[in-house]
């Protein structure tokens, strides 16, 4: 009992503190995910500089992927974008779906997160994939993605609508997320090099879904044309709206391009 209440009149010292500029000093970017998505939170943060970080909130998905269901999405997006850091800045907001971007379209997604945080900088998938090729400066593409053709058709017509020309088109006609998911980054590869064409300047693969960070450089060596997929054109739209404007190796051209 003795040492306990020596114990207990030991004095508490007040020490000064040294600050730094914390978590995420290069860039803050919320990330709304889908519910039952699995890789584009990993990808994406596998792109970005050291010093640049993701808060991710997710918006409820059915795992069925139809435009019914991916219009179906919107309804939850506002109160998603109210869980990322209510009280504190970012500096840019993702939606991280490209098929559930082109169904609602890029302004209905800007209108609901800005419902939330007026005037924030904001980016899809797809927002990233029209600014990517208008960087690279390309304009004739392939596109492929694991969708069924219907969703694909969708992709395809609104790139065609946004100053693109996407000379041919694939899909791996799959139905439910889960198994997009599943898909081999080989596949997808192998799939991307087989669908180039001597008159397409570049190729994009569509979906968050798919794993592709790994696979572009060897898709830009077999076919010499620039690369743009869903994850990639996400990270690098959001890098340079926070204002990064630094190359970053090993993931194509579009992520070494200079400003």
């Amino acid at each position: 009992m003795a040492m306990a209440a020596a114990s207990s009149a030991v004095p508490i010292r007040t020490l000064a503190p040294r600050f730094d500029a914390g978590i995420g000093p290069l860039g803050k970017i919320g990330f709304i995910a889908l519910g039952n998505g699995t890789t584009s939170e990993f990808e994406v943060t596998a792109m970005l500089p050291d010093g640049m970080v993701l808060y991710i909130s997710r918006v409820p998905s059915d795992n069925v992927v139809n435009l019914v269901n991916l219009k179906a999405i919107e309804s939850g997006m506002i109160a998603a974008t109210k869980l990322i850091l209510p009280d504190g800045k970012l500096d840019v907001m993702i939606y991280g779906c490209t098929s559930g971007t082109v169904a609602l379209g890029e302004d209905v997604v800007e209108a609901r997160i800005r419902a939330v945080r007026p005037g924030i900088k904001v980016t899809t998938p797809i927002t990233g994939t029209l600014a990517a090729f208008k960087a690279l400066g390309k304009k004739k593409v392939v596109l492929l993605t694991p969708y069924i053709s219907e969703v694909t058709a969708a992709v395809r017509d609104y790139m065609n609508g946004r100053g693109l020309e996407v000379l041919d088109a694939a899909n791996f006609d799959i139905t439910l997320n889960s198994d997009m998911v599943r898909v081999s980054p080989d596949a997808v590869a192998e799939a991307a090099i087989a669908l180039d064409r001597p008159d397409a300047e570049a190729i994009f693969i569509s979906c968050t879904a798919l794993r592709t960070s790994t696979i572009i450089e060897r898709i830009e060596r077999a076919t010499g044309k620039p690369c743009v997929t869903s994850n990639q054109a996400l990270a690098w739209h959001a890098m340079r709206l926070a204002g990064y404007r630094e190359p970053v190796a090993g993931f194509g051209r579009l992520m070494s391009l200079q400003p």
